[in-house]
């Protein structure tokens, strides 16, 4: 191959470690809604130089964790009670009774025993007190659901939201019961089970729109 030169690739391991680590601070709580992003500061922590900071930066923009005001500054994204309540929570409803609407009759004992492992972690993790676990764990359960599409809208829509999921999720699980975790997706699961079109839409709805979902609001 003569004519082909594969790129550097120091540079983008460089920018994609920066960028995970960036990350994982904003949805680990490290760095809270509203905080402001120094890049100088940043740089010199991670001893790396400031451009594979802003290169984070843009991406992490792209994700919605991140929000530049220009010529001012860059903050962690937040999302207020209107956005949850309006924004979020439909958008989620929408494409998992999508995917209840196509696909019920291919949840089978296989579909059944994925949902029920992962409830069983979220036991073990609430146990433990593994906020970020249990945070995963409900991005896993959920997005199980929507893997039973073909439809490649569903895993896209579910992709252009689930950083935002984490944040919500980062926000208001401080004020949750961890064990609830385990137990509001075994009902979840206990309503797929019956195949009951009715009995499924009651309980996304209940499971999505509870008022336990918006307990960080509740105490602002």
């Amino acid at each position: 191959m003569p004519d082909f030169i594969f790129k550097p690739q120091a540079n983008v391991s460089l920018r994609e470690k920066v960028t995970t680590d960036l990350r994982e601070a904003i949805l680990n709580g490290h760095l809270a809604p509203g905080a402001r992003i120094k890049e100088m500061d940043i740089a010199s922590q991670m001893g790396v130089s400031r451009g594979p900071i802003r290169e984070a930066i843009r991406q992490l923009e792209r994700e919605g964790l991140l929000v530049s005001h220009p010529y001012k500054e860059t903050v962690v994204a937040d999302l207020d009670l209107d956005e949850v309540r309006h924004l979020l929570i439909p958008v989620r409803f929408q494409i998992e009774w999508f995917v209840v609407g196509r696909y019920l009759g291919s949840m089978d004992e296989g579909f059944f025993a994925k949902l029920a492992a992962i409830a069983d972690e979220m036991r073990d993790a609430a146990a433990s007190g593994e906020k970020n676990r249990l945070i995963e764990l409900d991005i896993r359960f959920h997005q199980t659901i929507l893997e039973l599409a073909t439809e490649r809208t569903v895993m896209l829509t579910w992709q252009s939201i689930v950083n935002q999921i984490r944040l919500h999720f980062t926000k208001n699980l401080p004020f949750y019961d961890l064990a609830h975790m385990e137990t509001d997706h075994r009902a979840l699961l206990d309503a797929f089970r019956t195949k009951d079109p009715g009995a499924i839409r009651e309980a996304i709805v209940k499971h999505l729109e509870g008022d336990d979902n918006l307990l960080c609001f509740m105490r602002e």
